[in-house]
């Protein structure tokens, strides 16, 4: 799940949360597909595939808003004897996806991407495939051009998984005055145990409840921990920074201290825990320095979602 491996695509500017689940997770019918298409699959799939069949779609004639079927695909966590799956549940995700860019937009900035009738067709499936399976739920969040603070505090800088540029040949050569690290490559994700995640969750809804009361921050962590429940105990949750470490780093949005020997972090996890810390103490000194440093970073990366 490496961004741009072998250079071939450059990572979208989207941040990822995905949970794993064990075999044992899924319906016994469902999970003898899994068993055979994992056979079959040995190699693990990269979100740059991913991203290569939806670019695919899109270039298509028509234009595919929709996959036509459900592909058995997943990415896979090598746990030793027992894998986790997160399957890429394409179908059900550009649904969601429709529906947010409609919200954004409305029908007729949808209609730039896609004809009417293709839009209408999409929508007549989404009605059939809803009324037969209603409480499906999506293996994996999105977000463009920033990592939402609801996500963060389901880690710590413990959880961090750096990428060093080891695949994705494309930023073999330090990147230009970047520092050691390979700027075209970098990549990080971070990744915990589900059981940690619902824990951090719980917390940080409990201290946000406390101290704000109603808002849309509370409203946020508290859907995000619904959504972490619905799922298998055993399963792990990773955030992959997709893109956007990429651009953290051709920004300049990092400091000195998230560049160590080469390999290079982003501390946002920290500074959501250390408002939280500051908001459970009713420091609000402590609240807005950690806020601020948040979104000093991330304006920096969002302010190129509106360049031309």
């Amino acid at each position: 799940m490496r961004a741009s491996p072998g250079g071939a695509i450059p990572a979208p500017y989207m941040a990822y949360l995905r949970v794993y689940e064990p075999l044992a997770a899924f319906p016994a019918g469902e999970r003898a597909e899994w068993e055979s298409w994992l056979r079959r699959n040995p190699e693990p799939k990269t979100l740059a595939e991913e991203q290569g069949t939806s670019l695919r779609g899109l270039v298509a004639v028509p234009p595919i808003a929709v996959p036509e079927n459900e592909s058995r695909v997943a990415y896979v966590l090598d746990n030793g004897e027992n894998p986790l799956l997160c399957p890429w549940q394409s179908r059900l995700r550009s649904w969601l996806a429709l529906t947010e860019l409609r919200a954004v937009h409305g029908d007729g900035g949808v209609r730039l991407f896609w004809p009417q009738p293709v839009l209408d067709r999409a929508d007549t499936e989404y009605e059939r495939w809803w009324a037969e399976d209603p409480e499906a739920l999506p293996h994996i969040l999105t977000a463009s051009w920033q990592v939402p603070i609801r996500w963060l505090v389901l880690f710590g800088l413990e959880d961090a998984v750096p990428g060093d540029g080891s695949e994705g040949g494309n930023g073999s050569g330090g990147g230009g005055g970047q520092g050691d690290e390979k700027v075209a490559a970098v990549t990080l994700q971070f990744r915990t145990a589900m059981s940690q995640a619902r824990k951090r969750c719980a917390r940080a809804l409990r201290v946000l409840k406390r101290s704000l009361g109603a808002g849309p921050l509370v409203e946020a962590v508290e859907t995000l921990g619904m959504w972490l429940e619905e799922f298998h105990p055993l399963s792990v949750v990773e955030l992959d920074y997709g893109g956007l470490m990429g651009l953290l780093v051709a920004q300049g949005a990092l400091g000195a201290e998230e560049r160590v020997d080469g390999v290079v972090l982003d501390c946002s996890v920290r500074y959501v825990a250390d408002g939280l810390a500051a908001l459970a103490q009713g420091d609000d000194t402590g609240v807005t320095a950690a806020y601020l440093r948040y979104r000093a970073k991330w304006d920096a990366v969002r302010v190129l979602a509106r360049a031309n």
